[in-house]
């Protein structure tokens, strides 16, 4: 796993400071101008961003493995899930997309590990939004039969059948063009199974290719 890791974490690096290095010298130059630094600075700036969520994507799972925040604690599930939408809703209005909540009354609360549900529920945010160009992502969260079932459906690319046989599998990335130009790390589903785990449930999946996905999973309530 660490001899793979290097080997991801390599290419991003080697960009990024070869990309610098050759701005230092342009600056000293008088005949390149100023959008040759800038685009130069923004592939750099690209390959940082990779790098950082590649370091925090290992970060999470490096905490769900050891266990470190295993610490069941009551959850207020419609606070979580209100927070969660203030902090996404303005990315997705800055991609032109619509970002809603489906919500069941009274939604009561669930004893689980905060941190593993915030950070569950951000991974189908986030990749939702990412993967989306046209439409929007809707928050689902349902109340029925002792349990609360939570998905995150999209508008978005889809997966095909003989992706979504690989998609939990670490640093694999679907060969769609689409899914490459958009330089995710190849870890974040792999590390949303690992927490799913951990909080006792498993992740279910829907997706159909151009006409989006929906991850969900189910929790038992407490009240």
């Amino acid at each position: 796993f660490i001899s793979v890791v290097s080997h991801e974490l390599r290419t991003p690096i080697t960009i990024a400071e070869g990309t610098i290095s050759n701005v230092q010298v342009m600056m000293g130059r008088e005949d390149i101008g100023r959008d040759t630094l800038t685009k130069s600075i923004d592939l750099a700036h690209e390959q940082v961003l990779f790098l950082a969520k590649m370091v925090n994507d290992l970060s999470t799972l490096s905490r769900a493995e050891r266990g470190v925040a295993d610490t069941a604690e009551e959850i207020d599930v419609d606070a979580m899930v209100q927070e969660l939408y203030a902090e996404y809703a303005p990315q997705a209005q800055a991609k032109g997309l619509s970002f809603d909540l489906d919500l069941s009354p009274k939604l009561g609360t669930i004893v689980a590990s905060p941190l593993y549900l915030k950070e569950l529920l951000q991974n189908f945010v986030t990749n939702s939004i990412k993967y989306t160009k046209e439409g929007g992502v809707t928050v689902i969260v349902k109340r029925a039969n002792g349990k609360l079932t939570f998905s995150v459906k999209d508008t978005g690319i889809g997966m095909s059948k003989s992706d979504q046989v690989h998609v939990y599998e670490k640093f694999w990335r679907s060969e769609d063009y689409r899914t490459r130009e958009t330089g995710g790390t190849g870890l974040g589903l792999y590390v949303a199974a690992k927490l799913a785990k951990k909080l006792g449930t498993k992740i279910e999946m829907s997706s159909r290719l151009n006409h989006g996905s929906t991850f969900g999973f189910s929790l038992n309530i407490k009240n």
